[in-house]
This record gives C-alpha cells, sequence and structure tokens, in this order.
C-alpha cells in the first residue's frame, strides 16, 4: 500500500465536511486558483520537519489552513462576523475530524489562528490555522 502524503491525508478529511472544497497551493497560486467558495485552503508549509526513529521518518509541517469564503465588497463588521464565524465553524470540523481520523497527533487544546480578508482578488473573509501536523504513520527506508 502506498503512503499517502500529508496534503492526501489533509484532502480526506476536508472531504468528510459536508460544503467545504479543498484546494492545495500558496497564496500567489491560490489567487487565481480557487474553484469554489467556501474553501479549505492547504497552503505549501514553509517549512517542517522530518523525523527518522527506527527506521520510520514521519512528516511533521508547520501548516497553515485556510477557511474562507466570498464577502461583499466594502463589508462592515457586522457583516463581516457573520462569514467569519462561519469559517471558525469549519475549523472547528476540521480539528475535530483531525483529531478523530488517527492519521495525526491529536492537536493541542490551544492553536493560533489568523483573520484574513482581502487577501486574494476576490473578496474573501476566514481564518488561517497555524498547526503542527504531526504524522503518526510514517514510511519504512529499510
Amino acid at each position: 500500500m502506498e503512503k499517502l502524503s500529508v496534503m492526501e491525508k489533509v484532502k480526506s478529511i476536508v472531504k468528510k465536511i459536508d460544503g467545504l472544497n479543498f484546494e492545495y497551493n500558496d497564496w500567489s497560486r491560490q489567487n487565481i486558483g480557487v474553484k469554489k467558495y467556501p474553501a479549505c485552503l492547504y497552503l505549501l508549509p514553509v517549512f517542517g520537519e522530518l523525523h527518522l526513529h527506527n527506521g520510520i521518518f514521519r512528516d511533521i509541517p508547520n501548516a497553515e489552513i485556510a477557511f474562507i469564503d466570498l464577502d461583499v465588497l466594502d463589508f462592515d463588521g457586522e457583516q463581516n462576523d457573520v462569514v467569519m464565524e462561519r469559517m471558525k465553524s469549519f475549523a472547528r470540523q476540521f480539528v475535530f475530524e483531525v483529531n478523530k481520523s488517527g492519521l495525526f497527533k491529536q492537536i493541542p487544546e490551544k492553536f493560533t489562528y489568523k483573520s484574513v480578508w482581502d487577501k486574494l482578488d476576490d473578496n474573501v473573509t476566514g481564518v488561517v490555522l497555524e498547526i503542527r501536523l504531526e504524522e503518526l504513520q510514517g514510511v519504512c527506508v529499510r
């Protein structure tokens, strides 16, 4: 059986969340590439770790995962809050699914998120989780 990459594992988790579409790229390519909203954007990891123990390599990227949806142009705070809270709800569902998947170590009780708006050419609002995804299963190199 071929080992799934971290991206493929994240994608499989996102597919379990109704109404959320998966995209994988960097911010600049996502700017022209989001096909359907609301979207979960798994951004190309900037850094991470490879862990070798007993002949098994595990990938541990420091991930940025965005949950975004279209918003109106020149929104006010109250309008924006509705979309922001909906995207936080998707983020909560994602964390719940990651923790029950058995694919990664449990995401800790506290982790960082950033709010995003006007990040792309489309008028979008959302949150970006900054989490460490530590694979439980690795690749045997023996």
